[in-house]
């Protein structure tokens, strides 16, 4: 998670692409369609932090999880989340499968204070 929030903050938008696992659903798009909307949310967002909060390894379909509070700023309006991610492998290393995320001000609760159990009763 911590590389493609970085890549979202550098503008790379190909490893953006590259690390989407074949069965998300911007897989099915066109691929310059994609990369274009992914560089103008990069160039219109300011990215100042991320935060793990918890993981958990893969489980029996192989998928992976990450909880993690995302800083994002667009011309001065605070649009940062909270997001539970799904990963999993594709044989050549771990991509982005999909994410549900929150809005920090639904959870009732500091994001900082959220783990993947407590994030899927918030």
């Amino acid at each position: 998670m911590r590389s493609r929030y970085s890549a979202f903050a550098l503008r790379e938008v190909e490893y953006l692409w590259k690390t989407l696992h074949p069965e998300h659903p911007d897989r099915m798009r066109p691929r310059e369609e994609v990369l274009r909307e992914l560089r103008a949310v990069a160039t219109s967002h300011r990215y100042p932090g991320l935060k793990v909060l918890d993981t958990r390894p893969p489980d029996e379909t192989g998928t992976a999880r990450v909880l993690f509070y995302a800083r994002i700023f667009e011309r001065g309006k605070d649009r940062s989340f909270v997001e539970c991610s799904e990963f999993r492998h594709d044989g050549t290393g771990w991509r982005y499968l999909r994410g549900e995320p929150r809005a920090p001000g639904e959870l009732g609760v500091p994001p900082e204070s959220l783990t993947l159990a407590t994030f899927k009763e918030s």
